[in-house]
């Protein structure tokens, strides 16, 4: 079987480090976390029929880079890799983004990285990108999945329909299973990564 792409590799090596570097704060993610690095060691399928595709939302990236590129260490590094990977990605808008009301639609992107969709196809774990304008909000919801954000530009996360709170560059952001959440960019761009376990 051939190797992982480089660059894969490096963007999955990368967001380890961000999560490992806030574990100690995040103790109840770090199961989840463990499981999905477990797994990331043994390669899925490339996906064959994944075309790359960018939105208009995505003329924000490099605002969100310049954010996250302020952040702690391993930030930086995480930034790069995924700024290696992003134009191979396929970015879509949320299903459902047609029914939100306001300025939604069209402010905001989301891409598969790994999972169904993304570079690299498997059925036990699904890691991505949300990208959200500027004083865009990213509308509640929730899922069954447990999910942990690595927050690459800073902005404001609600969770349990509790207050927003800020989050700041290589903040960790944990999810309980069903736990409604949402989240908020204020003046620049929300740039975070995604991972859920969902081999259950």
């Amino acid at each position: 079987m051939p190797g992982r792409d480089k660059k894969l590799q490096r963007f999955i090596d990368a967001i380890e480090a961000g999560i490992q570097a806030r574990a100690a704060d995040f103790p109840d993610a770090m199961l989840m976390a463990s499981r999905i690095f477990l797994a990331m060691k043994d390669i899925g399928d490339v996906d064959g029929k994944n075309t790359p595709a960018r939105l208009d939302t995505c003329g924000h990236l490099e605002s969100a880079y310049h954010q996250a590129y302020k952040g702690p260490d391993p930030i930086p590094g995480l930034t790069d890799a995924f700024a290696a990977i992003e134009p191979a990605l396929a970015w879509n808008r949320r299903p459902e983004a047609a029914q939100v009301a306001g300025d939604f639609y069209n402010n905001h992107a989301n891409a598969i990285i790994v999972g169904k969709g993304g570079l690299e196809v498997r059925q036990d774990v699904l890691i991505g990108v949300s990208l959200v304008a500027p004083e865009i909000t990213y509308p509640r919801h929730h899922h069954p999945p447990e999910e942990l954000y690595v927050v690459l530009s800073p902005g404001e996360w609600m969770q349990d329909d509790k207050p927003m709170v800020a989050k700041r560059s290589g903040d960790l952001v944990h999810n309980p299973p069903n736990v409604w959440h949402s989240m908020q960019a204020r003046e620049a761009p929300l740039l975070a990564i995604w991972c859920l376990w969902i081999n259950e």
